[in-house]
């Protein structure tokens, strides 16, 4: 029997598509001339992510003081772990303007469309939807799923300049840090990652999904 695929792309939702970046922007308190990051890994929270943001945190807050503003969602893992980096690493966090850390991000569109640089995983909807708001990305693929997709899905993306790839073997609160170090000394480098992504996304994954349905339910009934 012949096999036929169609490549569809996953369905993202409206609000990412068409969010307002200046909107979103004034909304969650970024300064007009801030550098917005935006990092989370997975509504659980990993710990190696959480270990690698209080890296950088203490590195940015440091080394750009005012100039980044930084929104992480620590799920529910690093609820305590996260603060607790952040007091070994001398760093003030609490009533910070600048660091916005929550357990969960329950605002994704307006946190999206806000920021210029998300560290993050890589499963299928988070691409597709760093894709339909054309962000530069930094991606730590999860180890711990079925034959490694994750690392698939991310290198799609770094083999198209679309994405920076870290493993989470080398993911480090320093590694995380010359990389951003990178893209604020070469902000064009930035702008091309966000528009790289842009040119991949599927933004009618909804119609043609709904198009190869039809179609064969179709041409079931004409057989």
């Amino acid at each position: 029997s012949h096999l036929q695929t169609v490549t569809t792309g996953n369905p993202v939702r409206e609000e990412i598509i068409y969010a307002d970046r200046k909107a979103a922007r004034q909304k969650l308190g970024v300064g007009e001339n801030q550098l917005c990051l935006l990092s989370f890994g997975g509504s659980l929270g990993a710990q190696k992510i959480n270990e690698a943001t209080a890296g950088l945190m203490a590195w940015h807050i440091k080394n750009h003081p005012g100039t980044i503003h930084h929104i992480h969602a620590t799920g529910s893992y690093g609820v305590e772990l996260l603060p607790k980096l952040l007091d070994e690493q001398q760093v003030p966090w609490q009533n910070n303007p600048n660091l916005d850390i929550r357990e969960y991000i329950n605002n994704m569109d307006e946190c999206l469309a806000a920021a210029d640089l998300v560290i993050c995983r890589s499963g299928a909807i988070t691409l597709s939807e760093l894709q339909a708001a054309g962000k530069a990305s930094i991606l730590i693929p999860s180890p711990n799923v079925a034959a490694n997709h994750q690392y698939h899905n991310a290198m799609v993306l770094g083999n198209k300049g679309a994405a920076i790839v870290i493993e989470e073997k080398d993911c480090t609160g320093e590694r995380l840090s010359s990389a951003l170090e990178d893209l604020i000394t070469h902000p064009d480098k930035l702008v091309q990652l966000g528009k790289a992504a842009s040119s991949m996304a599927i933004l009618d994954a909804n119609a043609r999904i709904a198009r190869e349905i039809t179609a064969l339910l179709e041409s079931k009934q004409q057989k």
